[in-house]
């Protein structure tokens, strides 16, 4: 993909260059761009300082290279408390309505719970997710287009997010890695999480999924504010003081509680 989808953004374009690659040289930016290997040390230099790569010597690398955790490893962590979440998730949801589905192993959890939703349609941004919810027939499922995360399963690139621009919808349910009061939900890939502000955005109602152990923490990307959230839904293993400090700011808190039996599974009886 050249550089040219990226509209003459210099910075949208290395962090694509890192997605891909997760390296690049300054040398290949030098030609890419056309500008003088202190000017793109300069940029590099920011960007290091944002927290959005990390210099080495004659270039950078991705900061996803390290920190991004496959999916199969993410589902396999705090699992009851991703199944409670799913479980107070689901009862926001209705046959018929129309539900964007961001990636991450807490809103796979909540697919398991939509097998029997009907006359609905799901858009994602996660092939993961469209694996899963498509073995419900009575539902239409959609997914964007674009560069496919091989660690995640997300779907990103400059035009990824259109098909949620072009179609709102009632509700967004969208994962985090990081959920922090001044910042709202944050997610450790800038692209993914440009995404999934897009899913957020065209939707009437906005539904962040957090278990408790990411609450009170910060990454490189804010997916979108606590002001623009419908609600937060987490675990009762939260912090109860947070949760406080939380409802205080305004944003409506939805505390699941965690089942640890075949309790937790009844729920699928919903629809």
């Amino acid at each position: 993909m050249g550089k040219d989808h990226f509209y003459g953004d210099v910075e949208s374009y290395i962090i694509h260059l890192l997605e891909v690659h997760t390296r690049v040289s300054v040398s290949d930016l030098c030609a890419t761009f056309g500008l003088a290997p202190s000017t793109i040390r300069k940029k590099l230099a920011d960007m290091e300082g944002r927290g959005l790569l990390i210099r080495t010597h004659g270039g950078a690398v991705s900061m996803d290279a390290n920190r991004d955790e496959p999916m199969d490893k993410k589902s396999l962590v705090n699992i009851p408390q991703k199944k409670a979440i799913a479980s107070a998730a689901v009862e926001l949801v209705n046959n018929g309505d129309t539900i964007a589905l961001g990636g991450g192993s807490t809103v796979a959890e909540l697919c398991v719970y939509l097998l029997k939703l009907r006359d609905s349609m799901i858009l994602t941004d996660s092939i993961v997710v469209a694996n899963l919810v498509i073995q419900n027939r009575n539902v239409e499922v959609r997914i964007n287009s674009g560069i496919v995360r091989g660690r995640t399963g997300c779907v990103v690139g400059p035009n990824s997010a259109s098909l949620f621009k072009n179609m709102p919808v009632e509700k967004a349910f969208v994962g985090c890695d990081t959920f922090h009061l001044g910042e709202g939900a944050g997610s450790a890939n800038i692209l993914v999480g440009e995404v999934e502000r897009e899913i957020l955005r065209n939707a009437r109602e906005r539904y962040i999924l957090c278990d408790s152990s990411k609450l009170n923490k910060t990454t490189v990307f804010s997916i979108m504010p606590c002001s623009e959230l419908t609600a937060l839904i987490t675990d009762d293993d939260a912090d109860p003081y947070y949760i406080d400090q939380l409802r205080s700011s305004g944003l409506e808190v939805i505390v699941a509680p965690v089942f640890r039996t075949k309790r937790n599974m009844d729920r699928l009886g919903k629809f």
